[in-house]
C-alpha cells in the first residue's frame, strides 16, 4: 500500500470516528428522551421507539470496528462508512419524530428545592431570582405566614414561609429565597436548599393523586419524584396578603404634594424607614412551628 493510500486511509478513519463520537455525544444530550420513549407504552411514540433501536445498534456495531485491529479497521472501511451513515439518517429520523410527538417530549425547566423532608420544585417561569436571606427585619403585627421583610434591589421585599402553608416542619436554619413576581408584586419564598435548576421532559408530568390544593403537578421518572408547587396558588391561598403588604411598603416611598411644582423624584424605600425589631442574616423555625 502505497503513502498515499495510508494517508487517505487514516484520513478517512479519522473522519469516521469523529462523526461518529459526535452521533455519541448527541445520543448522550438526549439521553432522557430515550430513557422516555424507550419505557413508554404510547402507541403515538412507537415509531420513534423503532427508529430509536435501530440508531442504538447501528452505534454498538459502528463501535464494535472501531474497537478491532487497524488490519480488520481499514478492511471494514466500507462497512463502517456504510454504518455511519446510516446512523446519521437515523438521527435525523428520531428528530423529525420527536418534533412530531408533540409537548410530551418537549423539554421544560424546574428549581427543585428542599422544604422538610421533602424534595419540591416550581416551573423555572415561576422564578424571578433565588437569593439568601440577608437584614431580614421583622415588623410588628405581621401576617402568620411571614418571617419578616428585606431590602433587595431597592425595593423591600416580604418572605413567606410556604412551610406554614403547607403545614409541614423546615429544618431548624434555612438557606435560600426564592423570589416569584404576581402583577409585578415580588415576594420571597423562605426555603431550606435550592438543589439545582434541572431540564425535564413534559412527558414525566402526571396531575396529583391526593387532594393537596397547592399541587400543580407531580414529575416522576421512575427514580425521582418531585411535587412541583403553583406559586399563584399559593397566593389564593393567603400569599395575595404579603403582596398586598409589599404594595402597601413600597407605596409609602412617595407621598402626593401639593404644589405646582412638579413633584420630586420618588426615592426608593429602604428597611430604615421602618421599626426594626430584629436584623438577623437567617431565619430560624421556632420551635413551636408546626
Amino acid at each position: 500500500m502505497s503513502g498515499m493510500d495510508s494517508a487517505a486511509i487514516f484520513h478517512d478513519i479519522v473522519s469516521l470516528k469523529t462523526d461518529l463520537t459526535n452521533l455519541r455525544y448527541d445520543m448522550i444530550s438526549r439521553r432522557d428522551e430515550i430513557k422516555f420513549v424507550m419505557e413508554s407504552k404510547d402507541p403515538n411514540l412507537l415509531a420513534l421507539k423503532q427508529v430509536w433501536v435501530e440508531t442504538m445498534q447501528l452505534a454498538m456495531r459502528a463501535a464494535q470496528i472501531f474497537e478491532g485491529s487497524s488490519t480488520d479497521l481499514e478492511r471494514s472501511m466500507s462497512t463502517l462508512g456504510s454504518l455511519v451513515n446510516g446512523l446519521k439518517s437515523a438521527m435525523q429520523r428520531t428528530q423529525a419524530l420527536s418534533k412530531s410527538a408533540g409537548k410530551v417530549l418537549e423539554r421544560s425547566y424546574i428549581v427543585i428545592f428542599d422544604l422538610a423532608t421533602k424534595e419540591y420544585c416550581f416551573h423555572v417561569d415561576s422564578v424571578q431570582e433565588i437569593i439568601a436571606p440577608k437584614n431580614v427585619v421583622s415588623l410588628p403585627e405581621m401576617p402568620y405566614f411571614m418571617k419578616g421583610v428585606m431590602e433587595h434591589r431597592e425595593h423591600v421585599i416580604p418572605i413567606v414561609d410556604p412551610a406554614l402553608i403547607l403545614r409541614v416542619k423546615p429544618q431548624s436554619t434555612r438557606q435560600r429565597l426564592i423570589l416569584v413576581m404576581k402583577n409585578g408584586d415580588s415576594v420571597a419564598l423562605l426555603v431550606d436548599n435550592v438543589r439545582q435548576v434541572a431540564p425535564v421532559l413534559s412527558g414525566y408530568f402526571r396531575q396529583p393523586k391526593s387532594n393537596e390544593p397547592l399541587l400543580k403537578m407531580v414529575y416522576e421518572d421512575g427514580t425521582t419524584k418531585i411535587d412541583m408547587l403553583d406559586p399563584k396558588l399559593m397566593l389564593e391561598a393567603g400569599l395575595r396578603r404579603a403582596f398586598a403588604y409589599s404594595r402597601q411598603i413600597n407605596g409609602t416611598a412617595v407621598k402626593p404634594v401639593q404644589t405646582n411644582r412638579s413633584p420630586a423624584p420618588a426615592k426608593p424605600v429602604t428597611i430604615a424607614s421602618f421599626p426594626t425589631i430584629r436584623t438577623s442574616d437567617t431565619i430560624e423555625t421556632p420551635r413551636h412551628a408546626a
